[in-house]
């Protein structure tokens, strides 16, 4: 059984510092809807607004974040398909560090069966647009493609964060909090 981690709703996002650029534009020459940011790979700098998170802290852009005890006990766990970057702080002092989870497992694409199509994909700028999840349906995880990672993602949607059960079996049995867990097969919009 596969899962994906989801954010537990009772602790607070951390917000991506506003003094840094996080993002590159990318801007279509041809199609003035397709313009985007993506990421880039400098270290992730947060402003913290609340201090009420768990060990896993999700940003207002769904990266996800984790504290020295989550990376001794993932490390201590060989749990496999991440590296970790730490994050800078800027607006206060913290008894830990936070390190953002880079996912570098993957399963490639979702199984046909899920039913996944390409709704758009632009030649001149590489803007790609996936159908949902049907619901009902799930998404199916294409073992063949998968390399075994614990953490891993798909191509369709790269920034769902895809676990095993080994994985969600540790982060429950050392109570870790502030994510949840949601089967895949249960994934799915109208």
């Amino acid at each position: 059984m596969f899962y994906k981690l989801a954010q537990d709703k009772k602790y607070s996002d951390v917000w991506y510092n506003s003094k840094v650029k996080h993002f590159e534009s990318v801007k279509c020459p041809k199609y003035s809807g397709h313009q985007r940011g993506i990421r880039n790979v400098q270290p992730l700098s947060a402003e913290i607004k609340k201090p009420d998170f768990g060990d896993f802290i999700t940003t207002s852009y769904s990266d996800w974040l984790i504290t020295d005890k989550v990376v001794d006990i993932f490390q201590s766990s060989n749990l496999t398909g991440y590296k970790r970057r730490l994050v800078d702080v800027c607006n206060m002092r913290l008894d830990f560090n936070l390190w953002e989870i880079i996912v570098t497992g993957s399963a490639g694409r979702a199984h046909p069966d899920t039913e996944i199509f390409i709704k758009r994909n632009c030649e001149y700028c590489g803007h790609i647009v996936y159908s949902p999840i049907k619901k009902g349906k799930g998404l199916i995880i294409n073992e063949a493609h998968w390399d075994g990672s614990d953490f891993f993602t798909i191509t369709e949607f790269s920034k769902f964060v895809l676990v095993t059960e080994n994985a969600k079996k540790i982060i429950e049995e050392n109570n870790l909090k502030g994510a949840l867990f949601v089967p895949i097969n249960e994934l799915g919009w109208e």
